[in-house]
């Protein structure tokens, strides 16, 4: 069975025998989008003029969909490093624990953007290991695990599952905050992953 994901560009993913692991359009898990009228929490960065000493203050504003887009990719980066931890303690292979590193680094990045919108992140930050509270993304996890857990190899493409879900998901996001602090931590998220999955299929020949 062939499930198909689309992102926002219209570009067409074929996970194939993946699709029993849940992986989805991530575009349809807000149902009630607002509309760019609307607004949630406001973010206010400082910006220096190096031709004036005076600081200017820039008020940026997200959406209410940007707001969930954010809190839903915090805990998809978790995933991502609570998978490869398990791995690695599971097979003691070095990509495993290096890639979980840089998903923590990438977690940690998104946490401190949270923060300075206002947003309550203990349940994520003191979360346990496998423990999410978004229902789509613990079904995805426990699914991945039994499936990584299976072989080696199967553990390796449980890497490449992740990172191209995570390079959409990270995509579509970018969209929904151009311009933004948000946007230039989300790239560098997406330059994380292309190099995670590369390193993925690099082993997988």
């Amino acid at each position: 069975m062939t499930m198909a994901v689309m992102n926002k560009a219209g570009a067409l993913y074929q996970y194939g025998q993946y699709s029993q692991y849940g992986i989805q359009d991530r575009q349809t898990g807000f149902g009630s989008s607002t509309d760019d009228t609307e607004t949630a929490d406001k973010i206010v960065t400082v910006t220096t003029d190096t031709t004036d000493t005076t600081a200017r203050i820039t008020s940026v504003t997200y959406s209410d969909e940007a707001i969930a887009e954010l809190i839903y990719m915090i805990e998809e980066e978790k995933l991502a490093g609570d998978v490869y931890e398990y791995f690695y303690d599971l097979y003691g292979l070095p990509i495993f624990e290096n890639i979980a590193e840089s998903e923590d680094r990438h977690f940690e990045a998104l946490i401190k953007q949270a923060e300075k919108l206002g947003i309550d992140v203990d349940d994520f930050v003191f979360a346990e290991a496998g423990s999410f509270e978004n229902e789509e993304l613990q079904e995805l996890y426990d699914s991945l695990i039994e499936m990584g857990s299976e072989s080696l190899t199967a553990a390796l493409e449980v890497g490449v599952i992740i990172e191209e879900k995570d390079m959409i998901d990270i995509a579509a996001a970018i969209d929904n905050v151009e311009g933004t602090q948000l946007a230039s931590v989300y790239e560098n998220l997406l330059e994380g992953s292309v190099y995670h999955l590369d390193a993925f299929e690099a082993l997988l020949g």
